[in-house]
């Protein structure tokens, strides 16, 4: 059995991204305007040397990996209060990681066409709990905080939560609450 950080090996169980599976999702944002799309898993690529699922629809593109329970997507853009990355790479979950444990990326953003560093902290703030998402009971849930600073003349300025993702266990990704809006799983398909 193998080990990171002390926790144990980890199956990959929060992103079971099969050939084939699918997740349709329901976005909905602050205007009550909603979309639904179907992410589906569509083979492999290699990006910089990281092996990845594609998972895709006409709209939308990520790739999403996993080993030894660390959990990272390449995702083709993300904006908040101003500031917008692309083509970035973020450990969105620790399996392993105990109730309160946070780890870290670093970024490059932009902000009204001035480039700066941010950093994407990351907090556990639910583990092995229980979720109803459209009617749909999940257990052995995780929940990620993801927090947002930027630097900023020297000084390491707070943007704010970005977003908190709920992740059950055998399924993937539930439900992402951010400011702007709402995305909960609606149905899936695990090949």
């Amino acid at each position: 059995m193998s080990t990171e950080n002390d926790g144990p090996s980890s199956k990959c169980e929060y992103a079971p991204y099969t050939q084939g599976s699918a997740f349709t999702y329901l976005n909905i944002n602050q205007s009550q305007d909603s979309t639904t799309y179907t992410l589906t898993v569509n083979g492999d690529t290699t990006i910089n040397g990281n092996n990845y699922r594609k998972l895709g629809d006409d709209s939308v593109f990520m790739c999403s990996g996993c080993t030894d329970g660390t959990y990272t997507q390449v995702a083709s853009l993300l904006s908040f209060d101003g500031y917008t990355a692309s083509d970035l790479r973020i450990t969105y979950l620790k399996d392993f990681l105990p109730l309160g444990s946070t780890w870290s990326d670093t970024i490059n953003v932009t902000n009204n066409g001035i480039s700066t560093t941010a950093y994407l902290q990351y907090t556990i703030t639910e583990k092995g709990t229980s979720r109803v998402v459209n009617g749909i009971a999940f257990t052995d849930v995780i929940a990620v905080q993801m927090d947002a600073s930027a630097s900023v003349l020297s000084s390491t300025m707070p943007i704010g939560t970005l977003s908190t993702s709920y992740y059950a266990r055998g399924v993937g990704l539930i439900e992402a609450d951010q400011a702007q809006d709402t995305t909960r799983l609606i149905k899936y398909n695990i090949k």
